[in-house]
């Protein structure tokens, strides 16, 4: 079982690698992942692993949030932590036992999916820049993400990244102010060239602030004409959409 390093609770420039994974019992893999992770910082010396867990909403689907600066950072830190594994086993058996027969009902109850590789882009996202700005406190209560996978038509990457800038610039000359972090793909998604996630505090704080920022793009000649003279939104599409919680008692 390998749980890289990494996440940033902030966005920066670099690459999130996503694990996934599906659990019958949220509880039993919160205990083996609290005990898994205390002995990885342990015998890797590290106080911080930076590490956030979230929750699909409405399925048994986790998604593991893993950052690097770089893939051959990615790789360096895969290939120091499988050459420990043996001396975190040996920190796991010195620490507090878990109750009898947690570590089995864990493998019994948690099946790990393929992970992916995403390249986070700044130059099409707001979030490196807006959440920054908040403090500490404000950056902890934002642990909602709505998540668009898209499928890009061959050849229409440049197209779709220059409209997504194109709505960035338009939103802030219109005052609207929120948190959207853009990841290109690298490897692994189903068909996903990219992966948009909007920040928010909560799934009724989204919808809220939703509903407030159309009615501020569509009494917006400018959004109406920017929507109208656009004439490659066909080529490209949502191909699944999704809400995660973060569980905040897995933040490592």
């Amino acid at each position: 079982m390998l749980f890289t390093l990494g996440v940033l609770s902030a966005y920066s420039q670099g690459v999130v690698v996503i694990s996934e994974a599906e659990t019958e019992s949220i509880p039993t893999f919160e205990a083996v992942m609290n005990q898994w992770m205390g002995a990885v910082k342990t015998t890797m010396n590290i106080e911080d692993a930076r590490m956030l867990v979230f929750r699909e909403q409405g399925t048994r689907n986790l998604k593991i949030m893993q950052w690097f600066d770089s893939l051959s950072d990615m790789a360096k830190h895969i290939e120091n932590q499988e050459g420990k594994n043996d001396e975190i086993m040996k920190t796991m058996e010195g620490m507090t036992p878990m109750e009898d027969g947690t570590f089995e009902k864990f493998a019994a109850t948690t099946d790990f999916k393929e992970g992916t590789v995403w390249k986070f882009r700044p130059d099409l996202s707001t979030a490196d820049e807006n959440f920054a700005s908040l403090s500490a406190e404000e950056k902890e209560k934002v642990t909602y993400r709505r998540v668009q996978y898209m499928s890009v038509d061959f050849g229409q990457n440049e197209a779709f990244e220059a409209n997504r800038k194109r709505i960035n610039e338009l939103d802030k000359s219109l005052g609207i102010n929120f948190h959207i972090a853009v990841f290109e793909n690298l490897f692994g998604a189903k068909d996903a060239d990219y992966m948009v996630l909007l920040l928010d505090n909560s799934r009724f704080d989204y919808h809220k602030n939703w509903e407030a920022r159309m009615k501020t793009r569509q009494a917006s000649q400018a959004w109406k004409d920017a929507v109208a003279n656009n004439n490659n939104l066909s080529n490209w599409s949502v191909l699944r959409e999704s809400s995660w919680n973060r569980i905040v008692r897995l933040t490592f």
